[in-house]
């Protein structure tokens, strides 16, 4: 089940992963009872009482104006992008790049509908949950192995620094042939352990695309 996000799965510092995510923006959200979106000029200084209320005051008006805006953080969006686009049958082929991009790449609001029905009927067919399942027990497997790893990693890593009589070395300042044994151990890891993917999310995502107006990635 991992090899859907073939693709998305690119090998990239975890530093740089972590600070990545995917907001989504409703183009034309329905908005039925008008609700006003609140507003803070960032280029002013705030306080912080005008920045707590402002955030409240945006959480309620997301949770009324649900076309609004959605996100997920890299490690959520790259599964449920890749779902969406192998089951689904909405996402042209040479879109499904823009997918794994966050520049701005435009879904318009009749692909958004349709992704929105055809996400449900998967979910309503019990696909989704199987899916849910099968990847959640091969993405558990990933993780224990990676345990290993680490264990693997740590155990190296005390021999070096034995070896160098300090404590505390980092592995970029191993001796480069210790260096390159280290990074031997940590290209076993499993990146797809990182990556969970559940109902859940995909239902919000659903109900994001359904009311959004077409929405941009990025």
């Amino acid at each position: 089940m991992l090899d859907y996000i073939v693709g998305f799965n690119r090998i990239i510092l975890l530093t740089k992963e972590e600070k990545m995510g995917f907001d989504l923006y409703g183009m034309n959200p329905y908005n039925p009872n008008k609700a006003i979106k609140p507003k803070l000029d960032w280029d002013k200084t705030t306080t912080e009482e005008q920045r707590k209320k402002y955030f409240e005051e945006e959480d309620k008006y997301q949770k009324e104006v649900v076309g609004d805006y959605f996100r997920n953080n890299v490690w959520w969006w790259r599964p449920l992008a890749s779902y969406v686009i192998k089951f689904t049958g909405c996402v042209e082929e040479e879109d499904a790049q823009m997918w794994s991009e966050n520049g701005g790449h435009e879904v318009d609001d009749q692909t958004a509908k349709q992704i929105h029905n055809q996400l449900m009927v998967l979910i309503e067919s019990g696909h989704t949950k199987k899916f849910e399942d099968d990847y959640e027990k091969e993405r558990l497997k990933a993780e224990k192995h990676n345990d290993k790893v680490e264990k693997e990693l740590e155990k190296f890593c005390k021999s070096v620094e034995k070896k160098l009589g300090k404590t505390n070395v980092a592995p970029n300042d191993f001796p480069k042939a210790d260096k390159d044994k280290w990074d031997d151990i940590w290209n076993k890891r499993e990146w797809t352990a990182s990556y969970p993917f559940s109902v859940e999310n995909v239902k919000e995502f659903a109900e994001f695309c359904k009311f959004s107006g077409g929405f941009t990635i990025c």
